[in-house]
């Protein structure tokens, strides 16, 4: 069985008050994320879009993978675990104990191929044993 993911009409409604720009970006974004972590549930969780191992104890906390996050009409691809992720590129910012975000600016920040690393080692280490 697919893991759980939004309907078009959710993920519409989560991005409405957005301008088209964002709502391209986040849009874009997500493809990137699925197709990094195609096991991944998707749901919405404290205001963004939230992809986990739907298995794990605590679900979108225990098993986060990644978050896509828009503040300000600024997104953000957050790591909840963010801290203890290789990030031989420098790409991660923050300094709490352990989140973790990338600014994504366009597209092209979005479509960087050393996200696919981060989200990859993301779900490798949030997954459940």
């Amino acid at each position: 069985m697919p893991p759980p993911r939004l309907s078009a009409d959710q993920l519409r409604d989560h991005l409405l008050l957005e301008t088209v720009q964002t709502r391209r970006l986040v849009r874009h974004l997500r493809q990137v994320v699925l197709r990094a972590a195609p096991q991944a549930a998707e749901a919405i969780k404290f205001g963004a879009l939230s992809y986990f191992h739907a298995e794990a104890p605590f679900g979108s906390i225990g098993g986060n993978i990644c978050m896509i996050d828009v503040k300000r009409g600024k997104v953000t691809l957050g790591f909840i675990l963010g801290a203890d992720l290789a990030d031989p590129h420098g790409l991660l910012q923050g300094g709490g104990k352990s989140k973790r975000f990338v600014p994504i600016a366009d597209l092209q920040s979005a479509s960087d191929p050393r996200l696919v690393d981060l989200i990859q080692d993301s779900a490798e280490r949030s997954r459940p044993d």
